[in-house]
């Protein structure tokens, strides 16, 4: 087995694709922040896609619970040490450091952005972007990262493995929040945006070789 100190943090063919992510992040954390600045109420999106998500059957509603836990300061902390544990696990110590890094970077971003923006829902509580979709975006963006390496795939193959694994993370805890109400699902796509951003960020930024 290869040693921690010669395994990179990303492959060299995802490099640029994920430098497109993180301008795709970028994007979708700008484009809603600045439409929305100052709202205290859904947008004709935000109401469609609730009624979609308000039709989930009865029964998900304890799964819905415990994901959002996972959003939360301890469930966030939690989630923060098994996904650096993991990665250096697998002997992948930069893509540990870059996950911490990109944990409280997303947290900090997101809290603040909250105050810049000031989108408000249920009589005043800041909602955008959610904090929570931001976390689980950088959890399930370094976990395709750590699968796309773990199974050597780069280019298009890796890139597609960590998008799948990216969109699903971000969009279970965007239905979440969604369903319990907690966030306009706009808010959650500016939260999505936040994560692959800080993450990507993060990630290209880490030592190629260590």
């Amino acid at each position: 087995m290869a040693s921690t100190r010669t395994l990179p943090a990303l492959g060299q063919g995802l490099r640029r694709p994920l430098a497109v992510l993180a301008a795709v992040g970028a994007v979708l954390l700008a484009v809603p922040a600045v439409a929305l600045a100052g709202d205290t109420g859904p947008s004709r999106l935000d109401r469609s896609i609730q009624r979609l998500v308000d039709g989930s059957p009865a029964g998900v509603w304890n799964l819905a619970h415990a994901l959002d836990w996972l959003g939360e300061p301890v469930g966030r902390a939690v989630l923060t040490i098994a996904l650096a544990a993991v990665c250096l696990l697998a002997g992948r110590r930069m893509l540990a450091i870059a996950a911490v890094a990109a944990m409280v970077t997303a947290t900090l971003l997101s809290t603040l952005l909250k105050y810049v923006v000031d989108r408000r829902i249920h009589d005043g509580f800041l909602s955008y972007p959610s904090g929570h979709a931001a976390a689980a975006t950088v959890a399930a963006t370094i976990i395709g990262l750590l699968l796309a390496g773990l199974l050597r795939t780069d280019g298009v193959r890796g890139t597609a493995v960590v998008l799948a694994v990216s969109i699903l993370g971000g969009g279970l805890m965007a239905w979440t929040q969604i369903l319990l109400t907690a966030h306009y699902p706009t808010d959650t796509l500016g939260g999505y945006g936040c994560g692959v951003l800080v993450t990507a960020v993060a990630v290209l930024l880490m030592p190629r070789r260590r």
